[in-house]
Formats: C-alpha cells, sequence, structure tokens
C-alpha cells in the first residue's frame, strides 16, 4: 500500500537537482508541452509516505516560438485480442532534430504511447499504426502534414 503523498514547488532547476541528490533519486521529466517542461523527483520515507517534488521551467519565448511551429498531434491504434484500442499524443521533436519533424512526431508519440500503455493494453513501437499526424497549431503551416 502506497503511504500518503507530500508535494511542493521548488523555485529553480539546481534546487530541485539538490532535493534529489539528497533523497538519493533523480530529476525526470513529468511533463512538456511547447512552452515549458516539467520537472519532478520523488522519494519514499521509511515510514511509506511518498514526497513529490517538481520544478517548471518556462522557455524563452523565441525558442517557445519554434517549438510550437514543430508541435504535432500524432493518432494511433492497434488492435489487441480483435479490439481496436486508439491513442493520442502530443508532442514536440527538438527543432533540427531531424529532415521530417512530422515522421519524429510519430516515433516519440509511439514509444511515449508504448513506455505509458504497454502494461494495460499491449501498445508497441511495433503494433501501432499512425492514423493522423497533424500540426496542433495550424496557424503556424500546413494544417494536415501526413495522413
Amino acid at each position: 500500500m502506497n503511504g500518503p503523498l507530500r508535494t511542493w514547488t521548488v523555485a529553480s532547476r539546481k534546487e530541485l537537482e539538490a532535493w534529489a541528490r539528497y533523497h538519493g533519486t533523480t530529476v525526470a521529466i513529468a511533463e512538456q508541452a511547447w512552452d515549458h517542461i516539467t520537472y519532478r523527483a520523488e522519494a519514499v520515507d521509511r515510514d511509506g509516505t511518498r514526497f513529490r517534488c517538481t520544478y517548471r521551467e518556462q522557455i524563452p519565448p523565441r525558442v517557445a516560438g519554434k517549438r510550437r511551429a514543430h508541435t504535432y498531434t500524432v493518432t494511433m491504434f492497434h488492435g489487441p485480442g480483435g479490439a481496436s484500442c486508439y491513442h493520442v499524443r502530443e508532442v514536440t521533436p527538438e527543432p533540427g532534430a531531424g529532415d521530417d519533424p512530422a515522421r519524429l512526431a510519430e516515433l516519440l508519440a509511439a514509444a511515449e504511447i508504448q513506455h505509458e500503455r504497454r502494461a494495460l493494453c499491449g501498445a508497441s513501437v511495433e503494433n501501432l499504426t499512425v492514423l493522423t499526424t497533424e500540426r496542433t497549431y495550424p496557424a503556424d503551416g500546413p494544417e494536415r502534414v501526413r495522413v
């Protein structure tokens, strides 16, 4: 059984990393969007109390604008046991990370879906099929990139 959860937010990534070192844990990306990245570290005390410390880093406006233009919504499906299972993810490949950002978005979405859902529904990079890949913010470019 999990103990109670205590959470708080710190003012800098340096402070979060110091907290993680003190508690013998690591910092991981908990969530990201085109304009920010949220980092999280978690630890469990001897009595079972869980601690979660987070830091939200705002991305500078110039970089955020580039990330916004490269944010895609990817829809994928797979058919476990004859039924269809659909997954939708919003992903932001790093600008300049490859020649085809839409394809990179599909690969990132598939990896994220596998990591989050494999144990629950059997989703894997191998059995996911792309239905649509669209720019999330179509005013930044052509709305439908790949169908």
